[in-house]
C-alpha cells in the first residue's frame, strides 16, 4: 500500500502532512532499531524517551515515512503530524494489515491482582473452545500466540504490534484473552482493540507512583468498559469488590453487564468452596441453576479467578462442559501460588504477590493450608509505589510468624533505603530480619523453616531476573530455592 493510500484509507486525523513522495508501506514501527526499508516510524511518546529524538536514526535505517504529533518540515521522508499518536499507529496497523476483529471472540481483563491467572484460564477454555493453534494470550508472564510463545516486554503489547502478529500468523486467532494493565488504557497502548467480555477483577493500592490516586487508577481502569467494548460486548464484573460495585452503578444501564461474586444479587453467585493442596473446588448459581467446578489451582482468592473465568464463559455462551474441561486441565500458573518441589519437609511457596492485598491473600491462603508456622520472604520493587511499602510489611506482620525482609527488584534505588521505607510498617513486636540479599535471605529462610511450616518467596513469581541498577541479572526463585536446598542437605550431610 502507498504511503498516501494507507493515510486517507485509514481515516486518523491529520493535522498537517508534508512530503512530494509516496512510497510502498511495508511496516508501521515505533522503535526505531527496528525500521527496516518500507516501514512507517511512528514517533511515540516514551516514559523515559521521546520518540522523536530517533526520527533521524529511523530515516537512516530506511522509514519510508514518519508518523509524529509535530511538524516535520525538514525531513527528507514524507510525513504526517496526528493528535493522538498511539491511537494513529494503531489505526495504522490496523488498516495495512486488514485486521478484521469481527471473528476475532475477545477477552479483556483488568484488575490488579488476579488478571494473570485468569488470563491463563480464558487461553486453557479458548484451547478447548477453538483449538489450541487459534487460542491466544498476552500477558504478564509471557505471551502466547497459539503454539508459539512470545517474550512479553509489557503485561500489555502496543496495539500494532499485536496487529502485525496476527498479520504475520498463519492460524489466524479465533480466541484471545489479554491482560490489559492501568498503564496501556491510560496511554492508549490497547487503540483499536475492541473486546467481546471486559472483565473486572478487583482494585487495591499498586502504581500510585504513576496514577497519582486511587481515583486516577480507577478511572484508567474502566477506559477499558466505556472505549473498548464491541457493540454488544459484555463487562463482567466482581460486584463482591467496591470499586467493581461502584463500576457496575456508573455502566448501567448503557451497557450489558454480568456481576460475579458472593453477594446476593450477583448474577453468578458464589454459593460454596473447598480448596486444599489438591486444588479448589467451588459451587455456583446461575439462572437459578447450580453448578460444580473444580481446578488444581490453590487457595480462596483462586475462587475469584475461577468464576471470573466462568462468568466470561456465560458471557460468551460457551457451554458448562466445555469450561470444566478447561478448569479441569488447568495446572500452576507460573508464579501464581507454584509450590516449588525440594523434598523438604516443609512446603514453599513462590508468588508474584506484589501488591498488600494480593500478598494478604497468598499469605492467608498458605496460613489456611500449613499446620505449623508460615515464614515470608518479600520485599518492595525500586522506583515505584514508595507509599505501599509499610503496607506490604503490614500484611505480612498480620499474617504470618516471621518474615525475612529482603531486595525484590531495586532498579536504580538502594535496596537499604527500600528496606527502610519497609521497615516503617513493621511492629516492634513482630518476628523479622533483613537481608538484603535476596539468595541469602532465600537461605536464611530454608534454614530457619521447620517440618510442617510453609515458606512464600514473594515479590517475583515467575520472573526470571533481578533488575540492580538498571541491570537485570539471572535470578528465578524457584531455581534458587531448589538449588540452595540441595546445597544445604550436602553440607548437612558432610
Amino acid at each position: 500500500m502507498k504511503f498516501n493510500e494507507l493515510l486517507n484509507a485509514s481515516g486518523i486525523n491529520i493535522i498537517d502532512r508534508g512530503g512530494s513522495q509516496d512510497p510502498a508501506v511495508s511496516d508501521i514501527v515505533y522503535d526505531s532499531r527496528r525500521v527496516k526499508p518500507g516501514a512507517v516510524y511512528v514517533a511515540i511518546p516514551g516514559m523515559k524517551v521521546h520518540g522523536g529524538e530517533f526520527i533521524e536514526q529511523a530515516i537512516k535505517n530506511g522509514a519510508a515515512a514518519v508518523i509524529s504529533e509535530k511538524c516535520l518540515k525538514e525531513i527528507s521522508v514524507p510525513w504526517a503530524a496526528v493528535s493522538q499518536i498511539r491511537t494513529a499507529a494503531a489505526i495504522l496497523g490496523r488498516t495495512l494489515w486488514s485486521i478484521d476483529l469481527s471473528g476475532l471472540t475477545s477477552v479483556g481483563i483488568t484488575g490488579t491482582n488476579g488478571k494473570t491467572t485468569v488470563s491463563y484460564l480464558f487461553k486453557t477454555l479458548f484451547d478447548k473452545h477453538v483449538g489450541e493453534e487459534y487460542s491466544w494470550m498476552f500477558g504478564t508472564a509471557g505471551n502466547r500466540l497459539g503454539l508459539k510463545d512470545i517474550d512479553a516486554a509489557h503485561t500489555t503489547p502496543e496495539s500494532v504490534d499485536i496487529f502485525r502478529h496476527i498479520s504475520d500468523s498463519r492460524a489466524k486467532p479465533r480466541g484471545l484473552a489479554m491482560e490489559v494493565s492501568s498503564h496501556a488504557l491510560a496511554l492508549d497502548r490497547v487503540a483499536a482493540m475492541k473486546y467481546d467480555v471486559a472483565l473486572w477483577t478487583n482494585l487495591t493500592q499498586e502504581h500510585l507512583d504513576f496514577h497519582g490516586s486511587m481515583e486516577e487508577y480507577y478511572m484508567a481502569k474502566k477506559l477499558l468498559f466505556t472505549n473498548y467494548m464491541k457493540p454488544g460486548g459484555t463487562a463482567v464484573i466482581n460486584v463482591d469488590d467496591e470499586y467493581g460495585r461502584r463500576l457496575a452503578g456508573e455502566l448501567r444501564p448503557e451497557k450489558k453487564l454480568l456481576t460475579y461474586g458472593k453477594s446476593d444479587g450477583a448474577d453468578v453467585r458464589i454459593v460454596s468452596w473447598k480448596c486444599d493442596w489438591n486444588g479448589t473446588s467451588v459451587v455456583v448459581s446461575h439462572n437459578g441453576i447450580e453448578l460444580n467446578f473444580s481446578s488444581a489451582l490453590f487457595g480462596f482468592f483462586n475462587v475469584y479467578n475461577m468464576v471470573s473465568m466462568i462468568s466470561g464463559a456465560f458471557a460468551l455462551g460457551i457451554d458448562v462442559e466445555t469450561v470444566k474441561k478447561a478448569l479441569a486441565n488447568t495446572r500452576t500458573v507460573p508464579g501464581r501460588m507454584d509450590k516449588v518441589e525440594t523434598g523438604a519437609p516443609f512446603t514453599v511457596i513462590v508468588d508474584y504477590a506484589h501488591t498488600p492485598d494480593a500478598l494478604v491473600n497468598v499469605l492467608k491462603t498458605s496460613g489456611e493450608l500449613t499446620g505449623k508456622r508460615l515464614i515470608c520472604v518479600f520485599g518492595c520493587g525500586g522506583d515505584r509505589d514508595r507509599g505501599k511499602r509499610p503496607l506490604m510489611a503490614k500484611a505480612v506482620a498480620e499474617n504470618c510468624d516471621m518474615a525475612v525482609i529482603t531486595s525484590d527488584n531495586p532498579r536504580s534505588e538502594k535496596p537499604e533505603a527500600i528496606i527502610n521505607d519497609i521497615l516503617n510498617g513493621i511492629p516492634l513486636d513482630f518476628p523479622y530480619k533483613v537481608v538484603a540479599d535476596r539468595r541469602e535471605a532465600i537461605k536464611c529462610a530454608l534454614r530457619d523453616a521447620r517440618e510442617g511450616d510453609c515458606v512464600v518467596i514473594a515479590g517475583k513469581g515467575h520472573e526470571t531476573y533481578q533488575e540492580v541498577g538498571g541491570v537485570r541479572h539471572q535470578f528465578d526463585d524457584k531455581e534458587e530455592t531448589v538449588r540452595l536446598y540441595k546445597d544445604m542437605e550436602k553440607n548437612d550431610a558432610a
